[in-house]
């Protein structure tokens, strides 16, 4: 029934905190309070009062095993309560997390917990609320059932018992101050926060017990001798000598620990002195009527003839889990019909069998079954739980308890109240103990406080595990701290402190302490030490702390206004490579790839011959950078069909011949004639086949019709906007930049360079690489008149072959021979040249070099490459050039491409435009922008500590075409 039909009673079923009202009880009868906590099994549905019911008569607790109805899941406790004014006795039921129905119901409220904090600190929840729960009923009850599904005492109750008894005195003013409240209440009540020093009986079962000890034996067992009074004159059973080896093992235990003490009143609870306080159980939940039990046996027993003998020794009584119940005892289930007929009504076989063998002793056989229930009714009496429980229950309805031990005993209080102030005074401790405090009970806050750290223990051990690494993490994040640094150095030493603190911190407190670690470096970082975030771009960063610049529009007025510097400085060295500078780590395109070189210039290279890029000439003072869209996806279509357009550049790359102009023989090349010009560009592909180290070309009658060829309509440069960035494939046609990022200048006549004794007049140069590798070209003409400028010097300088073996028809051919060097610079300023794509130059110690320039003329250059000293990555920035003393000029057409597809090729000058033409019989050096910067960014070079060049940053082949001097006629 509800609480308000049990309150018009006056008896029945309520749940705490009750609705009842001191009113409902206008009588004067005072009440005993027993409750009932502990463990139970899956299959109990978390009620541990069966054998309490059984001795009410009547299911006064629920059951549930899919989700108990009684438990509030914000605390995941309930407690249940029933009031029996006929034994003047009040029952509490308290259901938790250490019911295993309760406890699996309870996984799916308290599953965002568990995935968030673990299953420690949502244990520890638990357990907290079961001690408040606990400390209810440690103040409002007489007798406290312990329950335990083994016949094992669960010593972790010792420390649970400690934590109550320690809180309990701490509480007690408190609680005083609430029971005072309560109209009637007895001083005794107030004075001490309790009825009296409870009694605490424990209650084990007997499912796991072997069948021996739970059999009633008549044999004569030797009692085990305690220090206690005998509180029995007959020989006990191996059960009873079990309880008694229990009661001994767990007074031994708490004397121990000292949760109990000589004087009741200052422990939690007491233990009797003369009266047994455990029992282990040997009643089921399940009932089964005796009658309808013995009529089923005499039935089966009479329609069989055949095998009775058997059946005798096969049969039992139900399952195992089923007994006997009579008006006074029970026989427990679970052995066979004989030992039940032998060892229970005193028959022997011989007279077992008499009577079965005739079928009209039926009779006989029924009261013989009676007589053997009667007897077991008569052991059952002398070990029943009514017996056990209800000798305690009348002793506090009575003189009370006085379990005080030793001479000198302590003050004695024990009250029996009425039960309308009970149950105001339980709504009221219960809010005490369960409810939430307001702001301003401080004390209530401190209580619970101190019972959490106590019942945590897994929380409160990490917790001081956890704050002892804590100032460890704190001072590594401090260790060699810079007065300034970046957001990426503060993570680096934030994960140094993350691994100090996962080394020592332990338990589920870990979470939260890297959450004060995280908090904690955070507050150092932001407290002056933030450092500016700028890369160079190189990819080094600013060392100044945070900061702007004097063009920078950020509104921050309180950071100071500075350039950016790295602290970083390389060496490096001018356009034609004679004269080496130090230069401070770039954060600007102009800067890294145009000022540093012509400050350098100034001094040497302004002099020299120089053939200069195309560059943005403005027409209005005006000028503005053009809107270039981002994606370097996808390349721009270049307008009118040129040579070096973008699907001349793509047939050149797949092989595909071009219109007929200068033929490469036997190499693997192929070539395109530029139709205004005749130049060639020369590529590498398919597999190479040279004529030893040279590269044979043939010049056909069939190259004039191309060059009579219009190149069509080339688009203007822009004179408006300008190019924001560095120029390359994907730059919108029509744009040029503000400064070129290259350089090409002459040195002087190609006899600086001598062979034997390599470059000269140049610092850096690792020793045995400066030198540069012969390519030598093969020309054939077959029509010397299409050919005017070269026939004419062929005639002039008498260099036709005139070996017979060589002319056929009217072919003519000469040879030329060019020198190329493909040079690296490392950040510490060492030079050295290249020999294969992956391999280093290294000449001889007389400078005697083998290798020849035919591999670096006709496959792509990487454009990081290790320096041989081991210390720091070279980069591609010259490309040297010794032209023939031939009727003939060497083009070059350089395309980098710094990044990974799609990344667009960086070009000196316009697709659009015509390749450089190197005059002949001269020293060309061609340097090679400093950085890359595109419209996403700047691509920053690779780590120099990986020996391996990344594959996609190169220089592409092609770079380098022969084409006939033009004549003025």
């Amino acid at each position: 029934m509800n609480n308000m039909e049990a309150g018009a009673s006056h008896h029945g079923h309520f749940t705490l905190p009750t609705s009842w009202s001191p009113q409902d009880f206008t009588g004067k009868q005072r009440v005993v309070v027993v409750a009932i906590f502990g463990k139970s099994t899956m299959d109990s549905g978390g009620c541990k009062a069966t054998a309490l019911e059984l001795m009410v008569g009547r299911k006064i607790f629920q059951r549930n095993m899919i989700q108990p109805l009684s438990i509030d899941f914000d605390t995941m406790i309930g407690v249940e309560g029933y009031y029996n004014p006929v034994r003047r006795t009040i029952y509490l039921h308290l259901t938790g997390a250490y019911d295993t129905s309760t406890l699996i119901s309870s996984l799916e409220a308290m599953h965002q917990q568990l995935q968030d904090k673990g299953f420690l600190m949502a244990w520890s929840s638990l357990k907290l609320g079961y001690a408040r729960s606990l400390l209810v009923l440690f103040s409002v009850s007489h007798l406290l059932l312990l329950c335990h599904p083994t016949h094992v005492f669960d010593i972790s109750y010792i420390h649970l018992f400690r934590t109550l008894d320690a809180i309990r005195s701490k509480a007690q003013n408190c609680l005083a101050e609430v029971l005072r409240q309560v109209p009637g209440i007895s001083k005794d009540w107030v004075s001490f926060g309790r009825l009296c020093s409870p009694r605490v009986l424990f209650i084990f079962s007997s499912r796991l017990l072997p069948i021996q000890i739970t059999s009633h034996d008549n044999a004569s067992v030797q009692r085990t001798t305690v220090n206690r009074t005998s509180r029995n004159s007959t020989v006990p059973s191996p059960l009873r000598n079990l309880e008694l080896a229990l009661e001994d093992q767990i007074y031994r235990l708490l004397r121990k620990s000292r949760v109990i003490t000589n004087i009741s009143a200052n422990s939690l609870f007491a233990l009797p002195n003369n009266q047994a306080y455990v029992y282990i159980m040997e009643e089921n939940q399940e009932e089964i009527p005796a009658s309808s039990l013995i009529n089923n046996t005499l039935h089966k027993l009479c329609s069989s003839q055949d095998g009775i003998i058997s059946d005798l020794s096969q049969l039992t009584l139900g399952s195992s889990n089923k007994s006997i119940n009579t008006e006074g005892g029970s026989i427990r289930g679970g052995r066979g019909m004989g030992s039940v007929l032998s060892s229970r009504t005193g028959w022997e076989s011989p007279a077992s069998q008499s009577i079965l063998s005739d079928t009209s002793s039926a009779d006989a056989l029924s009261a013989s079954i009676l007589a053997g229930v009667a007897t077991e009714r008569k052991r059952n009496l002398e070990h029943s739980f009514n017996v056990f429980l209800q000798q305690h229950i009348d002793q506090a309805l009575g003189k009370g308890f006085d379990d005080n031990v030793g001479r000198h005993s302590g003050p004695i209080f024990f009250q029996v109240p009425r039960a309308g102030v009970w149950f105001d005074a339980v709504n009221r401790v219960y809010k005490f103990f369960m409810g939430e405090p307001s702001e301003k009970d401080t004390k209530v806050k401190q209580i619970l406080g101190s019972l959490q750290n106590l019942v945590e223990t897994e929380v409160r051990f990490s917790d001081a595990r956890c704050a002892k690494a804590l100032p460890l993490a704190i001072s590594a994040y401090k260790d060699g701290l810079p007065p300034h640094y970046t957001q990426m150095h503060h993570q680096e030493k934030l994960d140094l402190a993350l691994n100090v603190l996962s080394a020592q911190a332990r338990g589920p407190m870990y979470e939260d302490y890297v959450t004060q670690l995280e908090e904690a470096c955070e507050r150092i970082w932001q407290d002056g030490r933030m450092g500016c975030e700028t890369l160079s771009l190189t990819g080094n960063t600013c060392k100044h702390p945070r900061h702007r610049t004097p063009n920078d529009p950020d509104d921050d007025s309180s950071l100071p206004v500075m350039t950016h510097n790295s602290g970083v400085v390389y060496i490096s060295f001018c356009n034609c490579g004679r004269r080496q500078g130090q230069r401070e780590d770039s954060f600007s395109v102009k800067t890294a790839n145009h000022t540093f070189y012509q400050q350098l210039a100034e001094s040497c290279c302004s002099r020299l011959e120089s053939l200069h890029f195309p560059t943005f000439k403005p027409s209005v003072t005006n000028a503005k950078a053009a809107k270039v869209d981002g994606s370097e996806d996808n390349e721009m279509e270049i307008e009118g069909p040129s040579a070096v357009s973008r699907d001349s550049r793509e047939q050149i790359d797949s092989g595909t011949p071009h219109s007929p102009g200068l033929s490469l023989v036997g190499t693997g090349l192929s070539g395109s004639m530029n139709n205004a010009t005749g130049t060639v560009a020369t590529r590498m592909t398919g597999e190479q086949s040279h004529m030893g180290s040279q590269v044979v070309i043939t010049l056909t009658k069939d190259d004039t019709k191309a060059i009579t060829k219009d190149r069509g309509i080339i688009r203007q440069a822009s004179t408006t906007e300008y190019l924001p960035g560095m120029l390359h494939t994907a730059s919108p046609p029509g744009l040029l930049p503000r400064w070129s990022s290259w350089s090409l200048c002459c040195l002087g006549p190609s006899s600086l360079y001598s062979h034997n004794a390599g470059i000269c007049e140049q610092p850096g140069f690792l020793p045995g690489t400066n030198f540069l590798l012969p390519w030598d070209v093969t020309i054939k003409i077959e029509d010397r008149d299409k050919w005017p400028a070269i026939a004419d010097t062929l005639g002039k300088k008498a260099l036709l072959l005139k070996n017979k073996k060589n002319r056929v028809g009217d072919i003519h051919e000469f040879s030329v021979k060019i020198f190329l060097g493909v040079e690296y610079e490392c950040v510490r300023g060492h030079r050295f040249m290249m020999a294969t794509p992956d391999r280093h130059l290294k000449a001889s110690p007389s400078g005697l070099v083998k290798d020849n320039a035919t591999k670096i003329a006709n496959a792509d250059m990487p454009l990081y490459f290790p320096c041989p000293c081991s210390r720091g990555g070279g980069q591609l920035m010259r490309l040297h050039v010794v032209t023939p003393k031939a009727p003939v000029n060497v083009t070059l057409s350089p395309q980098v491409q710094p990044g990974p597809d799609p990344c667009p090729r960086y070009i000196p000058q316009p697709c659009s435009s015509l390749p450089v033409k190197l005059s002949a019989s001269a020293y060309w050096v061609l340097r090679l922008p400093y950085v890359y910067v595109g419209d996403q960014g700047p691509h920053y070079p690779p780590d120099p500590r990986h020996q391996t060049p990344p594959s996609f940053a190169r220089l592409h082949k092609g770079c380098y075409g022969i084409s006939q001097v033009t004549l003025d006629r």
